[in-house]
């Protein structure tokens, strides 16, 4: 009779370990399935959230573009018609009149160069053909002619042809540029490093200045409106950044993209 009563407790213990082991195991199975519908659906709102700031950057370029082509075509033109009759005007009058002319004409010269450098700023127009790489050689040389500021372009680059696709470029060349105006505006450099460096399906670009820096807590905690457009550039392409600052240490940014 004992044998039996212990008989019955070790099988009603077994029986209850298995309720028990298998409710864990449920719980698990149920736990793991949430957290797999969880990450799913964070995924798919980053991937959604990706989607929309391509569109919206996308169409902030052909909007940049059509800006650009208008600037270029329209006011540029415009200025060099007006540049022409001034000249027409300058060889009918005499010295005197000469004179009066020649700040306007001088003035209509600068003009000029000032629209054709932002209707380029608006829309590159060697990109497509040339690359990134050629394409901010010349915005560093526009900059540097300036004199506000020395920035040394260099290379490490396996081959001349474009590296990635058009976006990508684009995208990058917006992300440069957005950084020199940042260091200009806040940074109170002397110089600016930017290095270009192939290393096989790798492109790493390396962007540093000698300015006064920041603490880099301030940028995790608050972004400027100009950081958050860099980042969300370089998160859009699927590209990788390492930020290096302090407070009166400078600023360095690399940005490393897979080659296509």
């Amino acid at each position: 009779m004992i044998d039996n009563i212990y008989l019955l407790i070790f099988y009603s213990v077994l029986a209850i370990f298995i309720l028990v082991t298998f409710f864990l195991v449920l719980y698990i199975k149920n736990q793991n399935m949430v957290w797999q519908q969880r990450k799913l659906f964070q995924e798919t709102e980053i991937q959604q959230q990706k989607q929309l700031l391509s569109a919206v950057i996308d169409s902030q370029e052909i909007e940049r573009k059509r800006i650009g082509e208008d600037l270029h075509d329209e006011v540029g033109g415009t200025l060099s018609a007006i540049k022409l009759m001034l000249n027409a005007a300058m060889r009918q009058y005499s010295q005197s009149d000469q004179d009066v002319i020649l700040p306007a004409k001088q003035l209509i010269d600068k003009m000029i160069v000032d629209v054709r450098n932002i209707a380029h700023d608006l829309s590159p127009p060697g990109l497509a053909m040339f690359g990134l790489y050629t394409s901010i050689e010349g915005f560093v040389s526009l900059i540097n002619k300036a004199d506000e500021i020395e920035i040394v372009l260099s290379n490490e680059l396996e081959t001349e042809e474009k590296l990635l696709s058009e976006k990508a470029e684009l995208a990058l060349f917006r992300v440069i540029t957005q950084l020199i105006a940042n260091t200009l505006k806040h940074a109170k450099a002397t110089k600016i490093d930017i290095h270009f460096k192939q290393n096989q399906n790798r492109l790493e670009i390396t962007y540093q200045d000698n300015g006064q820096g920041f603490d880099i807590a301030v940028l995790n905690e608050k972004k400027g409106i100009g950081m958050q457009n860099i980042i969300s550039r370089i998160q859009m392409i699927n590209a990788t950044y390492t930020i290096a600052t302090s407070v009166n240490n400078g600023f360095k940014i690399t940005i490393n993209c897979i080659v296509e």
